[in-house]
């Protein structure tokens, strides 16, 4: 059985795998694949603000010590927070205990190499691989090789200090009004110190974390309420976190949230202009985006290469070919230039010295885009029992859209128990009783088989 999704290991606080006796024995594990020759053997440890949270990081911290390795714990900080801090402190490689935008109940855990990237699907099968076949009970190091724990002190400093690098010294950020919303995660506390410092006049909601309201009604997946707040202070922009940081949704001034694949259009005008990028340049999106996307960006002569779902898969094709940058709809977004990768704050600090360098306001921005209409369904499944019939149900739901004028895209989630099919159209060419219709056809075919 898999342990690793499109993002990391992610399930149930309790349940298999995300117990401590199991996250104990992924830390063994990955201290095997993912330690360094002639190192420091140090890794750091970073979590959101999951009550859980106090379940893991001690047994990971516990699982590397007895491997020999030493343990700085950073938390909580965003995700992205371990690009500079793995370099800074010559890590082997990183770890972060978080679900992301799941609600608290869920947690998981993200492996980094020293380097603050995503680790391969080659690292990932050698951590499965010794987690289901190894005997650790048998792997003796002598008491006085275990390694030890440290606290860093200044870890949100270091951090604040690089999400500061995104910002254009020469601009007056004051200028604009803006309401944050830091889902009660792992952003709580530096996202707004950030925006303060560099003087923006701010109003934030989702700071106060319980450890059990991280993404409760609030942050990226739950928007509403930054948006009412936009409308009543009358804010130039809203900026919506999530759990660990990682995405962010934005609001224009109307109150009105932005796609991801808008917020793509408005940077790929933006830095056409700039000459950041050149006619025919590729900009990189997931398989999922919407297609009114492809139009748009054609009529400015760019060009749009789509990878499978996850922000790894668009981080891997922007360095392997040199692109300048690339998003998903759901709010990842990630640049050539960064210092920090993939983080929604550096997205959303871009984002501002856009607003203040072409002195437009985000709805005016926003226009040139036309998107298609999108039906997302999301049918829960038995995993097991998917994958055993999984080729006979891609067959069916095939062939009930396939001869339909509709973009589709059918795919497991990576990180919870749901089949996902995606359904983009244009609403002149497609009757809503035959998008009704289909929707029925394609919930029956998954519920029927698992």
């Amino acid at each position: 059985m898999r342990l690793f999704g499109t993002d990391g290991i992610r399930g149930e606080v309790g349940k298999y795998p995300l117990t401590a006796e199991n996250v104990l024995k992924l830390a063994k594990a990955s201290s095997i694949v993912l330690r360094k020759k002639n190192s420091i053997s140090r890794v750091i440890i970073n979590k959101d603000t999951r009550l859980s949270g106090y379940i893991f990081e001690p047994a990971l911290a516990s699982g590397f010590i007895s491997m020999g390795i030493d343990v700085v714990f950073v938390g909580p900080l965003p995700t992205p927070a371990l690009t500079v801090l793995g370099k800074s402190l010559r890590a082997d490689f990183s770890v972060m205990i978080t679900a992301s935008h799941n609600p608290y109940k869920d947690n998981g855990l993200k492996f980094f190499s020293g380097q603050g990237l995503k680790i391969s699907p080659e690292d990932e099968n050698k951590i499965e691989d010794l987690f289901f076949n190894y005997d650790f009970d048998n792997y003796k190091i002598k008491q006085s090789n275990y390694g030890k724990a440290i606290r860093l002190k200044n870890a949100l400093g270091r951090y604040s200090e690089a999400l500061k690098q995104s910002a254009d010294s020469n601009l007056n950020y004051s200028k604009l009004k803006v309401t944050l919303d830091c889902a009660n995660g792992a952003s709580y506390k530096v996202a707004p110190e950030v925006l303060f410092e560099l003087g923006l006049d701010l109003h934030t909601i989702g700071n106060n974390p319980s450890g059990t309201n991280i993404n409760q009604n609030c942050g990226s997946l739950f928007p509403q309420k930054a948006s009412s707040l936009v409308k009543k202070k009358k804010c130039d922009i809203g900026i919506c976190l999530d759990g660990d940081g990682d995405r962010v949704i934005i609001i224009d001034e109307k109150a009105k949230v932005i796609s991801g694949e808008e917020l793509i259009y408005i940077f790929a005008k933006y830095y056409l202009s700039e000459n950041k990028i050149k006619k025919g340049s590729v900009i990189v999106t997931n398989e999922i985006a919407n297609h009114g996307l492809d139009i748009s960006l054609k009529k400015l002569r760019l060009k749009l290469k789509r990878v499978k779902v996850g922000d790894k898969n668009i981080l891997k094709e922007i360095i392997d070919n040199k692109y300048f940058f690339g998003g998903e709809p759901s709010g990842h977004f990630i640049f050539k230039d960064d210092i920090l990768i993939g983080d929604g704050m550096t997205t959303a600090i871009r984002l501002l010295t856009l607003i203040l360098k072409e002195n437009k306001k985000l709805s005016v921005l926003r226009k040139g885009i036309d998107l298609l209409e999108v039906m997302n369904i999301n049918q829960k499944i038995d995993q097991e029992k998917f994958f055993l019939s999984q080729e006979s149900i891609y067959q069916k739901l095939n062939k009930l859209c396939k001869n339909l004028d509709i973009f589709y895209n059918i795919r497991p989630s990576g990180t919870e128990p749901l089949l996902r099919v995606n359904l983009q159209y244009d609403k002149r060419n497609i009757k809503v009783n035959t998008l009704n219709k289909l929707k029925t056809q394609i919930i029956k075919v998954i519920s029927d088989a698992c």
